[in-house]
């Protein structure tokens, strides 16, 4: 088990601290200029890209890519570009077959995305999940239980998630859990998937997690970048985002740019992201933030599943009290779990 390091201040941070800027997904690194990271770092920084969401877990399973994911990255940051993994998560309880490959239960895609961060050193992974696991047996109870056990294990990585662009479709979909643990969404808004204008795409994402209250996050969409889409298509949906708020973007996908329509890079290269702007928490908002972080940690070291997790938020929760000059909480877990003093937001 990874070594775990808490930063009692450790509040949701300004959505700029955690990713900006314009991204493109990979998926098959082979594809994408035969895996040259010169190449494809200059590809991305003439594009004006930040970096890339590259794919690295499936299922529960190492994602294969020809060459060793850290070295997939460190190479790629090496050249002036950052790297991302992504890992495409099923929560099923019991192992699946689709696609015909076989698909692991949450606990091993939790346990997957875990150590393969702690082994590429990540700040950050992204999460794609999508109408599969609108077919397991609970989704959101093991949405719960997949995240939470991610959070106490590595409480200071971000997590993003890329869902489906319509939650109003997709009502076994768990987007309240992954908006609780994750710092952005992601919608994959592809205007040719959806088989609409750009703009309506983006619109219809937009309204859709508004309606159902899932705004509570910051939204960063990404877009088709594939099939016939044209860079004048491209050009309109990233401003129909940028319109609606949209501080990053991506685009799916790497090797699809390169292979079926390459004039899509100067499409993105002319998109324009507005500066950053810098903003400050009033203390009062700063307390309440760094009060549910705290809240948030302590409730994922419980409903880990770890009883060594659950004794250290044992210990946590008497030092918070001690701190709060309350009274310690006698020995009597037999019955019950600790109490993480009410939902994090």
């Amino acid at each position: 088990m990874p070594r775990i390091s808490y930063n009692w201040a450790n509040p949701a941070l300004p959505y700029e601290a955690v990713l900006r800027g314009k991204w493109v997904w990979v998926w098959n690194w082979r594809r994408c200029l035969d895996g040259d990271s010169l190449a494809v770092a200059r590809r991305l920084k003439d594009a004006d890209c930040a970096g890339v969401f590259l794919k690295a877990g499936d299922g529960g399973h190492d994602f294969a890519q020809g060459a060793p994911i850290a070295d997939i990255i460190a190479s790629l940051q090496a050249a002036g570009v950052r790297a991302v993994p992504w890992f495409y998560w099923y929560l099923y309880d019991e192992p699946f077959y689709c696609y015909g490959a076989q698909a692991l239960t949450w606990q091993e895609e939790a346990e997957n995305l875990i150590a393969t961060c702690v082994r590429l050193g990540a700040a950050a992974a992204v999460i794609d999940i999508e109408a599969e696991s609108e077919e397991a047996a609970d989704p959101e109870a093991n949405a719960y239980r997949v995240l939470s056990l991610v959070k106490a294990r590595l409480p200071d990585l971000d997590l993003l998630y890329a869902p489906l662009p319509q939650p109003n479709y997709h009502r076994r979909l768990p987007y309240r859990v992954f908006n609780r643990y994750c710092r952005a969404a992601l919608p994959q808004a592809y205007h040719n998937a959806m088989q609409v204008a750009p703009e309506e795409a983006v619109a219809l994402c937009y309204d859709a997690f508004a309606a159902e209250g899932l705004l509570t996050v910051p939204l960063a969409p990404a877009g088709g970048a594939y099939g016939s889409v044209t860079p004048e298509e491209l050009g309109r949906w990233a401003r129909a985002a940028v319109e609606q708020g949209a501080r990053m973007l991506s685009w799916w996908s790497f090797e699809h740019i390169e292979s079926e329509c390459p004039q899509l890079w100067d499409a993105i290269a002319r998109v324009e992201l507005p500066e950053p702007e810098e903003t400050e928490m009033d203390e009062d908002v700063k307390r309440d933030v760094q009060a549910n972080a705290v809240r948030q940690r302590i409730a994922g070291l419980i409903l880990s599943g770890d009883p060594a997790l659950a004794e250290q938020a044992y210990r946590e929760m008497q030092y918070l009290r001690l701190l709060g000059g309350l009274p310690l909480v006698l020995e009597t877990r037999e019955s019950a779990a600790p109490d993480p003093s009410g939902p994090a937001r």
